[in-house]
C-alpha cells in the first residue's frame, strides 16, 4: 500500500516550528515510520523544508517529494495552483492521501483522510486574524470530501458536527500526544541554569504557549495582579513572577502592554520561544502551571506540565476537561477572581499539591505518540482498502 502524507507544515521541529500543527505532523510521521515498515510512504514537502530536517524522516520505505511550484503559489491564480497540486499528488498513484490540517486541493478526488485543526475560527472569529480566518474557510470542503476526518478529542468531534456539518460516522477520535522526555524531571542545577538564562528570580507561575488572544492572557495577568497582593500579605518574603513563555503571535504587543498597564512590567516575564533543551527545567521549576484559554484544540503543554510533576490550573473548556481526567484544578476562563482563588489554593495546600502531582503523572502516561500512530495507521489502511 502507498500512503501519501502532506508534510508541508513541518519546517524545523527542533528550532521553533514544532508547535501546533507542525509538531503534530512531525511526531505522527516519525512514529508511523517507526511502527510500519510494510507500507510505502510518499512525504510531500514545500521549498522551505531544509535537507537536514527531511533526512530525519528518510527511511527505506519513504519517497520524498518537494512541490516544485510552491515558491510561486502566492503569485498564481488559486485554481491554477490547486490544479498543479492535484497533478503532483496524482503522479504517485497513492492508495490514500493523509492531510494533517485539512487543506486539500479542490480537484483532488481520490481517497483522503484529514485531521481537523484550528476549528475555533468559525465559533470565535474575533480570536483570529483575518488572514487566519480566511485560510480556514476552505476546511468544510475538505471535511465533506474526505473519507475519514480525524478529531483530536471528543470535543473536537462535537465541534466538527455542529459547526462544520461533518457526519458523525465519518469522524474518528484519535488523541494527540506529547514528547515523553518530559517525564525526566530536571535537576536543581538545570532548573537554576534555565532561570538564570531567562532572567527569572524567585518563585514563578508558568504559562507555555503562543502569546495570542485565544489564550486569554489579559485575564491571566489580571488574576496574577490580584494574587500578588494576597501573597504579599500571606507570604511577605515571596516574590512570585508570572512567566508567559512562547513565541509571539497575533496581537502579542497588546498583551505585553496589558502587563505594563497593571504595573507588572518586571513581574510578568516574556522570555519568548523556549529552546527544546530548556523546556523540562522551566516546567520543573514552576510552582504551578496555569493555562486559561477561551478555546483549546488539544492542550499538549498541559500534559507536558503534568508529566513534569507540576500542579496544573487550567480552563474548564471541553478539550482540557477531557484530557486532564480530574488531575487538575479547572476554572472558568472568564472568572478572574476564581482563577486567582484557585491558584492561591494550590499554592497554600501541600496535600493538594502532592495529590495533583501524583494524579497528573498517571494521567499523562495515557498519551503516547506511538498509540496515536497505531490508531492513525489503522484508519489509513481501512480507507485504502
Amino acid at each position: 500500500m502507498k500512503i501519501g502524507i502532506d508534510a508541508q507544515t513541518i519546517l524545523s521541529p527542533k528550532l521553533g516550528d514544532a508547535a501546533g500543527l507542525g509538531h503534530y505532523t512531525y511526531h505522527l510521521i516519525d512514529n508511523l515510520l517507526k511502527i510500519d515498515q510494510k507500507n510505502k510512504y510518499v512525504l510531500f514537502f514545500n521549498y522551505k523544508a531544509r535537507k537536514a530536517d527531511i533526512e530525519k524522516l528518510s527511511k527505506q520505505n519513504v519517497t520524498i517529494r518537494r512541490f516544485p511550484f510552491s515558491y510561486y503559489k502566492n503569485f498564481l491564480p488559486l485554481a491554477y495552483s490547486e490544479t498543479l497540486a492535484t497533478a503532483f499528488f496524482l503522479r504517485d498513484k497513492l492508495d490514500v492521501l493523509f492531510v494533517p490540517g485539512g487543506r486539500v486541493p479542490m480537484t483532488y478526488q481520490k481517497k483522503i483522510v484529514v485531521t481537523g485543526y484550528n476549528l475555533a475560527v468559525k465559533k470565535y472569529p474575533e480570536l483570529f486574524s483575518k488572514k487566519e480566518a480566511l485560510k480556514y474557510k476552505i476546511k468544510p470542503s475538505a471535511f465533506k470530501r474526505a473519507d475519514v476526518v480525524i478529531a483530536s478529542n471528543q470535543a473536537a468531534k462535537s465541534n466538527m458536527e455542529a459547526d462544520f456539518g461533518v457526519e458523525s460516522e465519518k469522524i474518528r477520535v484519535i488523541h494527540n500526544a506529547f514528547d515523553e522526555d518530559f517525564f525526566q524531571i530536571a535537576s536543581v542545577n538545570e532548573i537554576q541554569n534555565v532561570k538564570n538564562k531567562y532572567k527569572i528570580e524567585g518563585e514563578y507561575l508558568l504559562y507555555m504557549n503562543t502569546i495570542k488572544p485565544s489564550n486569554n492572557l489579559p485575564k491571566l495577568i489580571e488574576a496574577f495582579s490580584m494574587l500578588r497582593l494576597l501573597l504579599k500579605g500571606k507570604k511577605p518574603n515571596s516574590n512570585y513572577k508570572l512567566v508567559l513563555a512562547g513565541k509571539n503571535g497575533w496581537l502579542s504587543d497588546e498583551i505585553h502592554q496589558v502587563a505594563k498597564d497593571f504595573g507588572l512590567k518586571n513581574e510578568v516575564i516574556f522570555p519568548g520561544y523556549i529552546a527544546q533543551e530548556d523546556l523540562n527545567p522551566l516546567y520543573s521549576g514552576a510552582d504551578v502551571f496555569v493555562s486559561v484559554p477561551i478555546y483549546e484544540e488539544f492542550g499538549a503543554t498541559v500534559l507536558e506540565a503534568m508529566a513534569c510533576g507540576i500542579p496544573v490550573v487550567c480552563s474548564n473548556v471541553p478539550a482540557l476537561s477531557e484530557i486532564t481526567g480530574g488531575a487538575v484544578q479547572l476554572v472558568d476562563p472568564y472568572d478572574v477572581d476564581r482563577i486567582k482563588c484557585v491558584i492561591l489554593k494550590v499554592l497554600d495546600d501541600d496535600v493538594l499539591r502532592r495529590e495533583m502531582k501524583e494524579r497528573g503523572l498517571e494521567q499523562a502516561k495515557k498519551f503516547h505518540w506511538r498509540k496515536t500512530a497505531e490508531e492513525t495507521l489503522k484508519v489509513l489502511e481501512e480507507v485504502a482498502k
